[in-house]
């Protein structure tokens, strides 16, 4: 759709006004065997999505002041918000259900450490993509992987928001990469498949028993990312912008579709 910087701050603001319709008054809604087969995986996940996002912002700024895009700050200021929105709802459907929180995790550390290894705000958002394009796949299988309209609720409204996120960081992408010679391209390219494939192999592994409860092998699991990276690291090339449109269209229409059955299945449950 390629969004100014400006629509992008009016989109993440008329969705944070959308409250997310989860239906907390079922209470805890797991099984003990579906909480042990989760619990650990969703842990890793909650405190991914909590950061507090210091050093990107320093980073939004640098480029504002740099380009003259005034509004960069105050979108990133608000996908930081939405990720922050994340880590709550999860937290609470994990208090509710008896879910530890824990307070460090080797994967989100070696995240956190990745974005900030040079100061630049390209590097930032090229890791924090690389999450968000996995987490793209895996919300859904997290949504399969037990009965819970609470969880499956907080999944879909995860689910449609990663991929708004995934769509304004490919764009920012491609134009921080604009005018870069091809060569420069070709490394970009390589070094971005080297974040990418060790960190699907390392969360493949690490959350195989939600995957296959979500009806996903490992296998089936890594192609799928595959085939979004793809997607999507065609997406940051800077000649690619005025092909968004199409894709980001048909995976807004079949999230729709998703949020429509489930919403019909939670709305009995409000009723």
């Amino acid at each position: 759709m390629n969004r100014s910087m400006q629509e992008w701050v009016d989109y993440f603001r008329w969705n944070g006004s959308v409250a997310m319709r989860v239906p907390w008054h079922i209470g805890p809604d797991l099984s003990d065997t579906e909480r042990a087969a989760i619990a650990h995986s969703i842990q890793v996940f909650q405190l991914g999505e909590n950061s507090e996002g210091r050093h990107l912002m320093c980073y939004a700024k640098e480029w504002a002041e740099r380009t003259g895009d005034a509004a960069y700050p105050e979108a990133i200021r608000m996908l930081i918000v939405e990720e922050q929105r994340h880590a709550g709802v999860l937290a609470r459907f994990m208090e509710i259900n008896g879910i530890a929180r824990i307070k460090r995790g080797c994967t989100d550390g070696i995240f956190r450490r990745a974005r900030n290894l040079l100061g630049s705000l390209e590097i930032s958002i090229s890791v924090l993509v690389t999450a968000e394009i996995i987490a793209k796949i895996y919300y859904p299988a997290l949504s399969e992987a037990t009965a819970s309209t609470v969880l499956q609720t907080i999944c879909e409204q995860i689910h449609r928001e990663e991929i708004g996120h995934v769509e304004f960081q490919t764009e920012q992408l491609a134009r921080i990469r604009e005018g870069r010679p091809a060569p420069g391209m070709w490394a970009t390219r390589f070094l971005h498949r080297l974040l990418f494939y060790p960190t699907l192999m390392v969360v493949g592994l690490s959350h195989r028993m939600v995957l296959r409860r979500g009806d996903l092998s490992f296998w089936h699991f890594f192609a799928r990312c595959h085939q979004e990276f793809v997607r999507d690291l065609a997406a940051m090339e800077p000649q690619s912008i005025p092909q968004l449109s199409r894709r980001r269209a048909s995976e807004t229409s079949a999230t729709a579709i998703r949020a429509n059955s489930l919403k019909s299945r939670v709305d009995s449950h409000w009723l």
